[in-house]
């Protein structure tokens, strides 16, 4: 029994509770990793549903984007615009994290690589539906009147993106037919 309890009692994935998105900006309302992994699964199914999208490639992209941040539970949350600035730095957190699912999270290794390096159906979900969540939050930190001008770039470009990457949903379905 000590070895069940050992095995799946370990509290390393309640980290991703405690790992604040948006550490680098003034905001209102804290969102946590892994919230934020929720709404991504969330969006999916929603968006899912509503384009009539088979179950396999839903059920996949949901997959992915459960584990999609796992890694920040060792590495952390580095902001967006610092990995924009420094790719070099994203790629060298990439390596350490997926190094670290290898070892203390093997289960998940496939998901986290396919989403990682893969160009598929599932990662557009994925990739939409990370958008969406960004567009969720900026919205309610909008609405609870956090006026700052981070919030409001990220936004406005959120806004772009949700729109452009729906455009290649709906070309990519079209493909499907």
């Amino acid at each position: 029994m000590d070895n069940i309890l050992d095995r799946y009692g370990d509290v390393m994935p309640l980290v991703l509770s405690s790992q604040i998105r948006y550490n680098n900006r003034i905001r209102l309302k804290d969102e946590d990793l892994a919230q934020h992994s929720y709404y991504v699964a969330y969006n999916i199914l929603r968006i899912g549903y509503d384009y009539k999208i088979k179950k396999e490639i839903v059920q996949e992209a949901v997959c992915r984007a459960i584990f999609h941040d796992l890694d920040e539970q060792f590495t952390s949350d580095i902001p967006h615009d610092c990995k924009v600035q420094f790719p070099e730095l994203r790629a060298m957190v990439a390596d350490i994290g997926l190094k670290y699912i290898q070892t203390k999270a093997p289960f998940a290794e496939e998901y986290f690589v396919n989403y990682s390096e893969k160009e598929d159906f599932p990662n557009l979900l994925v990739e939409i539906a990370d958008a969406i969540s960004v567009l969720q939050y900026t919205n309610r930190e909008l609405i609870l009147g956090n006026s700052t001008e981070g919030i409001k770039i990220i936004s406005n470009e959120v806004k772009t993106r949700v729109v452009r990457l729906f455009d290649k949903l709906k070309k990519r379905l079209e493909e499907i037919e």
